[in-house]
């Protein structure tokens, strides 16, 4: 029989027979994982690391480079999620305590983290990522424990809404900051006012793309007819057309003159779905919810499940790796950046005179930290050559630590504050 298949093709075939081994493996170990009560996400990423292991041992490790397409998109449908949420209507029922509390705790741990880390030697390019990347919060294992345990009061009220906009500003400071670090990476002597305009510009850039991507989608979605049988699939193609865009956009860039122009993949999902959400109306955001949530857990099981696969290939590919190092870096980052939280999150509660439940035990309800936090990893593997896969070893290790004790200090912090009703 001939082969007519060229290496480039058995490749791609070989890619996709991963990836759908990848998903599967990990739901049924994510699955087992919760029955030991275990977070999913944390059983996803053990399935990765099996499996980065065995495609390591039989030569097909590089695969997992090259579906990292697959955890772009994934990025994408996470922050296009934490757009939906930040409906301004709601925001504005908040009202100032859970921006300023949102702003200030954001503000401390990338600031703590950063000094923390600079002060034991890590290049400051390399600090300012961590800093940024600390900031996220991982919303799902905090809703899900709100629900199950039926909690009511002050920490809830003010917990909700806090989670989904803490993402939104650690999305724009990774933003600003990935881009003050590549510039400060790149050796080169760069002046003050173009070490903030690169940054000021994918930000704004970023926001216009992705408003006028939302405008277009939300246009359509609102055109479509209450009792129009096949609206679902009109939303979910939508959404997936908008996220896709969105994320192409990004990673492309485009020219405007002599200026390259770059657009985070994490915030102009992000503006997608912040205007989608807030041009259509309630009911039907809640549709176009549930048209989403059908298409997204195999891509959102790919992207965790590929982190821990890509931690073992990391390992198993750098033998110049510093583990001494590595582990001082990973110990320093989990612990300032629950110093981080836990104080900034005391001060903006201080300052917005909150109750007693709150300034105690909202910070410590803050740890929990896994797709957004690996998402900015990602990107910073990828803009940074020389230092991405360090950043994407201590985030990976880090997450699983938070996969484990964040859910438990969230518990903790609802129970102290006597607002579970289970």
């Amino acid at each position: 029989m001939l082969n007519i298949l060229s290496s480039s093709n058995v490749a791609n075939y070989e890619a996709l027979l991963v990836m759908g081994t990848i998903v599967v493996v990990g739901m049924f170990v994510g699955k087992l994982f919760e029955r030991i009560k275990i977070p999913n996400i944390t059983g996803y990423i053990f399935a990765g690391l099996i499996l980065g292991f065995v495609l390591f041992q039989i030569g097909l490790d590089d695969i997992v480079h090259m579906l990292e397409i697959v955890s772009s998109v994934a990025l994408g449908f996470i922050a296009y999620g934490i757009g939906r949420e930040l409906i301004f209507s709601k925001l504005r029922k908040s009202g100032k305590e859970v921006i300023v509390i949102t702003i200030m705790q954001a503000v401390f741990t990338t600031a703590i983290v950063s000094l923390g880390l600079i002060l034991f030697k890590v290049p400051v390019a390399v600090a300012l990522i961590f800093g940024a990347i600390a900031t996220a919060t991982e919303p799902a294992s905090i809703m899900l424990l709100t629900k199950r345990m039926k909690t009511k009061g002050p920490l809830t009220d003010t917990l909700i809404p806090l989670v989904g906009l803490d993402d939104a500003v650690g999305i724009v400071i990774f933003g600003i900051l990935l881009s003050v670090g590549k510039s400060l990476n790149s050796g080169a002597e760069l002046h003050i006012s173009e070490i903030i305009l690169d940054p000021a510009l994918e930000v704004i850039f970023s926001i216009l793309i992705g408003v006028a991507i939302g405008l277009f989608c939300g246009f359509i979605i609102k055109s479509v007819k209450a009792r129009n049988d096949d609206k679902y699939e009109t939303f979910l193609n939508v959404s997936i057309f908008g996220v896709f865009a969105a994320v192409a956009i990004s990673k492309i860039g485009f020219n405007i003159g002599d200026l390259q122009i770059h657009l985070s993949p994490i915030l102009t999902p992000m503006v997608l779905g912040v205007t989608v959400a807030n041009i259509v109306s309630r009911v039907r955001s809640h549709e176009m919810d549930l048209a989403v949530d059908k298409f997204t857990p195999p891509i959102l099981i790919a992207f965790f499940t590929l982190a821990g696969a890509e931690l073992i290939s990391a390992f198993l590919n750098q033998s110049n790796i510093a583990y001494g190092a590595m582990i001082t870096t990973i110990v320093l980052y989990i612990t300032l950046r629950i110093v981080g939280k836990i104080s900034g999150a005391w001060v903006g509660a201080k300052m917005m005179h909150s109750v007693d439940s709150v300034r105690k035990y909202l910070g410590i309800s803050l740890l929990p930290q896994a797709g957004v936090a690996l998402g900015m990893a990602y990107q910073a593997r990828t803009d940074f050559a020389e230092h991405g896969v360090t950043i994407l070893i201590v985030i990976l290790v880090a997450t699983l630590f938070y996969a484990l004790i964040g859910p438990i200090g969230v518990k903790y912090s609802l129970i102290k504050a006597k607002e579970t009703n289970v």
